[in-house]
């Protein structure tokens, strides 16, 4: 789309037909783009559900290694425990670590998705607006 419209004159301004396609056409590519956006939100939304079962799965193998581990070390029952209370502690950091970036990024798609939402209200108000406008001009 050109960034610059000329429309054809008329007898009592531009050319009505060709200011509203025109308007049409900047909504319909404003709307395409948003949608686009959603779709972009979704698929992060849907890498993210990946990566939060990928985490679960690393905590169930964990927990598993964890258990034969204390199970292979019952007779240094204190040295199973040093080790178990430093693995746990490990983990617990790491789970931490990736539940504190997966909230960070559902709090980016939110933002994410707040800012194409606005940016469709306002265009469409825009359009609305101008379409208005030129239609009270027209008459």
């Amino acid at each position: 789309m050109e960034n610059e419209k000329r429309f054809s004159n008329e007898m009592f301004g531009y050319n009505k037909e060709e200011v509203e396609e025109y308007i049409r056409d900047v909504k319909a590519e404003y709307e395409s783009r948003i949608q686009a956006e959603r779709s972009d939100a979704n698929r992060i939304a849907n890498e993210l559900t990946i990566v939060k079962k990928k985490l679960e799965k690393y905590e169930t193998d964990y927990i598993e290694r964890q258990e034969k581990v204390a199970n292979a070390l019952i007779t240094a029952e204190d040295q199973a425990k040093t080790i178990i209370y430093n693995a746990k502690a490990e983990a617990n950091q790491e789970k931490e670590k990736v539940q504190t970036l997966i909230e960070m990024e559902k709090e980016k798609l939110l933002d994410v998705k707040k800012e194409v939402i606005d940016l469709k209200e306002r265009t469409i108000k825009i359009l609305d607006k101008y379409s208005k406008e030129m239609n009270n001009l027209m008459g």
